[in-house]
């Protein structure tokens, strides 16, 4: 390695006090700085370099593989990174503890091998690998001035050693020092920068697909064409399907209307502290619960549960903060990938109480929102039987539909489903249904989430799928928050019915991936590095057989590493003046070239007969513990000089 002594090994250990696995940067400190002290070395040929390059990359490829399925994006990629020194380790011991100083960059790229480049490109591993170990350690996430100034001691080191001698060493630790201060300083004020959007622009943060953001949901009411819903399972819930053959899963609810956009103006989030134990956070004081649902969610770590309607707590849920709107929207801090918690439904409520702003109906909206209340009698009717007169409205004078025309000129979209087209998807009944009722006198809110209504044996539990995303209204009945939906129940069978052909196979693929996330999550994350730790470990160990048998270990004296002084058999053979002698003339030996495999490229050159046969003779003087016989050395000695004198002269 061209690395400073004991650099790789900090840089090792800095890793493991970052990641906490001190075993293992112990074990590859060692094996990465010993080989500056034992003095065997291994000689090595390219193929044994690509065997294990391949070996590296297909473990690479396998647990990237098994990150993704157990843990999810972007999850998968930090762990990921996290273990890449680990994984490339045997690529860069097989350099360490051989004689060769660089390796080809054929041996990182198959590209090359099949086409090389007409100039051979060296690389040796110390730096690369000196980088990837920081770079891991970062992986770590373990914020602090500790890793800064870890981070910042390991990088001057190498940087301190390789300065130009025109530069005093207090002048060069001064500029790196300021270096390290101004950096510091970047970083926390692109902390303290993020913190401040999160604080003030929190729904310029919000992510798309199957992600919620609390503060802003954008419908698709007026967006031109068919909807285009996803087959990916997020959620399994386990429940009583005899007691909930459905299940509405709140998200997230909002209470103003501004041109097809629905806000959360009364979204101020409250800490939740956790309740008995570090894993159970309760909502608001209830009795003894009613029913309980636990839900698996696999949904790209989004920060928003899914929830019944009344969950008083939450249960087995070990998130570093919990926070709760007056509008019923949960969020949490968790790591991305699989989770699973528990929901206690009670007989209260944690949603605030009613505001004015849950009676507002839009001026754009208001004349063919009172067109409807006027005909429907809404103001005369009883909270209760206003809202029986709105569902029954809904369930016979409109339909379900994906597919939205243009409306027609002067008319809002919302106007054009009322008043005309009378068929559209959950967000037009929902958004219908809130204002419906404001216009009545009822307070309403529109609400978003899930329905869970596709039970599958083989999990056990319903599962809740993207296409499963709805929408419904919250309205104050009674002295308590009422959910209710007026989406056509056909919605449900017609989206399923648009499922492709290949759904199954789909789903059978999530199972087993879920199993797998299942597993590692009862695991832990340290349960599973141990047993990947240990399976890897008997893989390395056939790789290194595989590599090294047949070779014979021989002593290395690599300038810049260790003194190895001890002479190596067969240094005095005249065919290494040969080699030179075709070197100069732009036959040079590459390194990790066996010398078969030079000799195959030298086959048109003159006399290649009698260099194979001096080649031949070299070896045994080398490596044969017997050396040569008398008379077969002084063969060598004397065929390899008139080799010599029989060339041209340069």
């Amino acid at each position: 390695m061209n690395t400073p002594p004991f650099l790789l090994a900090a840089a090792a250990l800095f890793w493991g006090a970052q990641s906490g696995n001190w075993l293992v940067a112990a074990a590859c400190a060692v094996l990465l700085e010993a080989p500056r002290y034992v003095e065997r070395r291994w000689q090595l040929e390219s193929t044994e370099f690509n065997r294990v390059s391949d070996f590296c990359t297909v473990l690479l490829f396998a647990i990237a593989a098994y990150l993704y399925f157990t843990f999810g994006n972007p999850r998968a990629i930090t762990l990921l990174f996290l273990w890449m020194p680990v994984i490339l380790l045997p690529l860069v011991l097989a350099q360490a503890w051989s004689t060769t100083r660089s390796l080809d960059l054929s041996v990182l790229f198959w590209s090359l091998r099949r086409y090389p480049m007409r100039r051979a490109t060296k690389l040796n591993l110390g730096y690369p690998a000196f980088a990837l170990w920081l770079l891991a350690a970062a992986a770590a996430n373990r914020e602090g001035a500790a890793f800064y100034l870890g981070l910042t001691l390991l990088a001057a080191w190498p940087l301190l050693l390789a300065r130009p001698r025109s530069y005093a060493t207090g002048v060069t630790a001064a500029m790196l020092l300021a270096a390290a201060i101004a950096g510091y300083g970047g970083q926390l004020g692109l902390r303290q920068l993020q913190q401040w959007l999160e604080a003030s622009a929190p729904e310029w943060l919000s992510g798309g697909g199957a992600r919620t953001n609390p503060y802003r949901s954008t419908t698709d009411i007026g967006a031109i064409g068919e909807l285009k819903l996803s087959q990916r399972i997020l959620l399994r819930v386990e429940a009583d399907p005899a007691r909930t053959p459905s299940l509405l899963l709140h998200r997230a609810s909002y209470d103003d209307y501004v041109g097809g956009t629905w806000i959360a103006r009364n979204a101020r989030f409250e800490q939740l502290a956790p309740f008995g134990i570090a894993s159970n956070w309760r909502l608001y004081d209830a009795q003894e619960p009613l029913l309980q649902v636990t839900v698996h969610d696999d949904s790209d770590g989004n920060p928003v549960l899914s929830l019944p309607a009344n969950t008083a707590r939450i249960e087995g849920l070990a998130a570093s903060e919990m926070k709760l709107n007056a509008l019923g929207a949960v969020q949490v801090e968790h790591k991305p990938g699989f989770f699973t918690y528990r929901a206690l439904i009670g007989t209260g409520s944690a949603y605030g109480a009613p505001t004015a702003r849950d009676l507002a109906v839009p001026r754009a909206e208001t004349a063919a929102i009172n067109q409807i209340a006027n005909e429907l009698g809404l103001a005369a009717l009883p909270p209760d039987q206003a809202v029986a007169t709105v569902k029954a409205f809904f369930a016979s004078h409109f339909e379900y539909s994906t597919w939205q025309d243009q409306p027609a000129r002067g008319r809002t979209p919302l106007s054009e489903f009322l008043l005309a087209k009378r068929a559209g998807h959950c967000e037009y009944f929902a958004s219908a249904t809130v204002l419906l009722l404001r216009a009545a006198g009822i307070p309403a809110r529109y609400a978003t989430g899930f329905s869970a209504q596709e039970w599958s044996a083989l999990d056990n539990a319903f599962l809740v799928r993207e296409r499963h995303a709805h929408a419904w209204v919250r309205a104050w009945v009674g002295g308590s928050w009422q959910d209710i939906d007026t989406t056509p129940p056909i919605w449900f069978l017609a989206e399923a019915a648009q499922a492709p052909y290949w759904s199954p196979l789909a789903d059978l693929w999530s199972w087993a991936r879920y199993r797998l996330a299942a597993w590692s999550a009862q695991a832990g994350e340290r349960g599973w590095s141990d047993a990947l730790i240990w399976l890897a470990l008997p893989l390395i160990a056939w790789l290194a057989w595989r590599t090294l048998r047949g070779r014979r270990a021989v002593a290395a004296a690599a300038p810049g590493e260790a003194a190895m002084a001890t002479a190596r058999p067969g240094l005095d053979s005249e065919f290494y003046l040969i080699e030179r002698h075709l070197a100069e003339r732009g036959h040079v030996r590459r390194d990790a070239e066996a010398l078969t495999e030079w000799l195959v490229r030298l086959a048109e050159q003159p006399d290649s007969e009698a260099l194979s046969r001096l080649a031949r003779l070299h070896y045994r003087h080398r490596f044969d513990p017997a050396g040569l016989p008398a008379a077969e050395r002084m063969a060598l000695r004397d065929e390899a000089l008139a080799w010599l004198a029989r060339q041209p002269p340069s």
